[in-house]
């Protein structure tokens, strides 16, 4: 499920933002579609102008209400009619990300019962990530499993003592009742402290298991970021193909 919203404080219409040509959604949809055992790819919006552009490339779309605080809020109304018993949530603004590491959130879903959501992280190697508050943190336990969140850079020291540092990937799979309890949790203190709706999964005794991925994702919160996606998008299109973007 990818939801996407029209209203951005930082980059209104960023789903149809063009990007080498066709629009950031269909570029997130082509991923998700990459996805193997993927039984649908959707996109879960309010706006009618998102809804036509998805329709035109032969995207699947489901309207939602527009009162969602967020986009798990967005996925979770969706799920409530479907019959998946995972239900992955992701980003609509990250191009660029690798399946494999969707796969492998399901597969640790598939092997563990108790784990109720799980995510990704991959390693932080330089001090400015670690110290940006715009990048989001994860500790993990000896078994995998999400500890904290955080926008400060933890674990303190990281980088400098042998410790490592991870950075969240927003992406989220769910088990499908999971998701509709979590929809209906109030929002709680560490939540909103850190901005981070994961944090009200933790605190509400929610096992998330996280999984370690080599490959970065690249997404777009602002309109300068587009130029940097579309390198990204053309080297990746010039090792499979052989040809140049135009």
């Amino acid at each position: 499920m990818l939801p996407a919203r029209f209203g951005s404080t930082r980059f209104p219409g960023k789903p149809l933002a063009p990007i080498a040509g066709r629009p950031l959604i269909e570029w997130v949809y082509q991923g998700a579609s990459r996805v193997r055992g993927a039984m649908r790819v959707m996109v879960a919006t309010d706006d009618v102008r998102i809804a036509s552009a998805v329709r035109s490339f032969g995207g699947e779309v489901v309207m939602t209400r527009g009162a969602h605080q967020t986009g798990t809020d967005r996925v979770a109304e969706v799920a409530k009619s479907l019959r998946a018993d995972i239900v992955v949530n992701l980003q609509g603004d990250e191009p660029i990300f690798d399946p494999g590491m969707v796969e492998e959130m399901i597969a640790v879903m598939a092997r563990d019962p108790e784990i109720d959501i799980a995510t990704a992280c991959h390693p932080i190697q330089d001090t400015e990530s670690l110290q940006s508050p715009h990048v989001v943190k994860v500790v993990v336990d000896r078994r995998g499993r999400a500890l904290y969140f955080s926008r400060a850079p933890i674990p303190s020291g990281a980088l400098f003592d042998g410790a490592r540092a991870f950075r969240h990937v927003g992406v989220y799979a769910f088990r499908r009742d999971v998701l509709a309890r979590f929809s209906k949790l109030p929002r709680t203190p560490l939540e909103m402290a850190e901005q981070l709706e994961q944090l009200r999964a933790l605190e509400h005794g929610m096992a998330i298991a996280v999984v370690e991925t080599r490959h970065a994702t690249v997404g777009v919160d602002v309109p300068a970021d587009i130029k940097n996606v579309e390198r990204f998008v053309e080297e990746s299109l010039d090792s499979t193909h052989g040809s140049k973007v135009t």
